[in-house]
């Protein structure tokens, strides 16, 4: 089906923004009729209302605790806050973000800062509780300027490519399994299988990278130093690529340069991982199609340190 086709075009050029493939998904989810497909990506491109309907990929998301303060008269900026002392659940709250933004104002929000972290303020209000707690563990002095979560970059960059990867996966599966369907009242007529696979892909989607192969599994795991082209490789080979493949994205990395501030591989990596996912496809890498794509994602960030 044309739509499919052009859904799976828009997720592996990296270069465009996923909002377009989620509008498009969004067009078929409507004339199939499929409610479950229709929330999430309706969540993703709106925002979510609340934090109840969020995915685990957004959810509780590793931040530091940094803030200014000052101590009798010397002022100490950009420093670890301490949290011990405090409730459990508030000092949850203050290590950990919930991202509830649509996939576009996170899209933008990575393009425009420039830094490899962002902030979030703490409020004033809960900035006095850190600093009480503070003065508690003997610095009755101290006052706090202010708070602020400092998020990594590519915390959000992550969350991004797992939208990504997961309508990639559906998209995959369903065209694998009814590709040969032209009409949108073929694919209504296979709502329940339909569901099923939005369900495995999307929602209840755990990223485990099974082999196709019998009694056989492939794990999400790689020991690979930066710089290490042996453990890339190795990794690779470990997890099914052949020799021609391995080869060839050596060379690649020898002569490409990845965009390190913006966290995106070049061009001729991108290219070779959308050919390695279309080997998973014909069947000639047997791996979940739905995992190919982090996995090598993942193994080739590692090698550049990203």
């Amino acid at each position: 089906m044309e739509l499919i086709s052009q859904i799976i075009n828009d997720l592996i050029d990296e270069e465009k923004s996923l909002n377009s493939a989620l509008l498009k998904t969004k067009v078929l989810a409507s004339r199939i009729q499929n409610q479950e497909l229709l929330n999430w990506v309706n969540n993703e491109l709106s925002g979510y209302k609340n934090t109840i309907e969020l995915p685990d990929y957004r959810k509780e998301i590793q931040n530091e605790l940094k803030g200014n303060l000052l101590n009798g008269y010397t002022k100490y900026t950009n420093i670890q806050i301490p949290t011990t002392g405090l409730d459990k659940i508030f000092e949850k709250n203050l290590r950990t973000t919930n991202f509830t933004e649509s996939i576009s104002s996170l899209e933008s929000l990575i393009s425009k800062v420039e830094s490899s972290t962002l902030s979030a303020a703490v409020r004033a209000e809960l900035s006095s509780i850190i600093e009480d707690n503070m003065q508690s563990m003997g610095n009755p002095y101290l006052q706090i300027i202010s708070v602020y979560k400092s998020i990594s970059k590519s915390s959000i960059i992550e969350i991004i490519t797992n939208v990504r990867n997961k309508l990639l996966d559906f998209m995959l599966k369903l065209d694998g399994e009814y590709g040969d369907l032209t009409e949108i009242k073929d694919l209504k007529m296979k709502k329940e299988e339909i569901s099923s696979i939005v369900n495995n892909t999307i929602i209840n989607g755990d990223g485990n990278i099974l082999n196709t192969g019998k009694n056989s599994k492939i794990t999400n795991s790689s020991n690979i130093n930066k710089s290490n082209k042996d453990d890339l490789i190795n990794h690779l080979k470990n997890i099914g690529l052949d020799e021609e493949d391995t080869k060839e994205i050596a060379e690649i990395i020898d002569i490409e340069t990845p965009d390190y501030q913006n966290g995106r591989f070049g061009i001729n990596v991108n290219t070779w991982i959308a050919k390695m996912i279309n080997k998973t496809i014909n069947g000639s890498w047997n791996v979940g199609i739905g995992a190919a794509g982090t996995l090598l994602a993942e193994a080739i960030k590692k090698y550049y340190g990203m």
